[in-house]
């Protein structure tokens, strides 16, 4: 019997091979050859707010995007039932929110504030359908080891700053930078897999990787 499919409202590659690699079908919604570097109005900080407030309302948007594009390309009611999920990831640093760099300056800068310090990632999570919806957050720190201006360049020039929050993706070259972290790998990614497995099962859409465990329910609380 052919399993019912995770919608992602998402066009990162990194959310969509951890949920793959769980098993689930994964229907992408949205448009994966689109810009995914900063670009105006991307995204965009509101006035006096919180990096707990910003990934909060940021995933919460991109959850009803999800919604009102699944309605359109998917109108069978059999979809109605199917989750959704869409993520959104911040990386901040005494308060101040990191988000995709502009520029190689910009990317610079972040890298050098990163440097020899320790930082906060928050990922917002959203899973739901039309009538039925919860969200989960992952908090986490890392430290990076003191860089040289030589190693900041050399990352920015690879090119990988441009397309993740606060200018680093802790799964590519970055991991050399990192001394430590505390909480989860996978939400520094941008998807905790832990949260994420837990709304989904609650949904009605357990792990399929793990249904071999004689018909349990995988995923649980976090």
């Amino acid at each position: 019997m052919q399993r019912s499919p995770i919608f992602l409202a998402s066009k990162s590659p990194r959310r969509r091979e951890l949920l793959s690699g769980l098993g689930y079908e994964v229907c992408v919604l949205a448009d994966t050859t689109a810009h995914r570097g900063y670009f105006p109005g991307d995204e965009e900080v509101l006035a006096n707010e919180s990096p707990e407030a910003y990934v909060f309302r940021t995933a919460r948007e991109k959850f009803e995007e999800g919604l009102e594009l699944r309605a359109r390309l998917y109108p069978q009611a059999e979809f109605d039932r199917c989750p959704i999920v869409a993520a959104d990831t911040v990386v901040s640093l005494d308060g101040e929110i990191l988000g995709k760099p502009k520029d190689a300056e910009e990317a610079v800068r972040f890298l050098e504030c990163l440097s020899g310090r320790t930082h906060e990632v928050r990922t917002c999570v959203w899973a739901g359908t039309q009538s039925e919806r919860r969200h989960a957050v992952s908090l986490s720190f890392v430290s990076f080891r003191t860089l040289s201006r030589a190693e900041t360049m050399g990352y920015v020039a690879t090119g990988e700053p441009f397309d993740k929050a606060g200018g680093y993706g802790i799964q590519g070259l970055a991991g050399v930078f990192i001394e430590r972290i505390e909480g989860s790998f996978t939400g520094i990614m941008g998807l905790p897999v832990c949260e994420t497995t837990a709304l989904l099962a609650v949904l009605g859409a357990p792990v399929p990787a793990l249904a071999t465990l004689g018909g349990q329910a995988a995923g649980g609380r976090c």
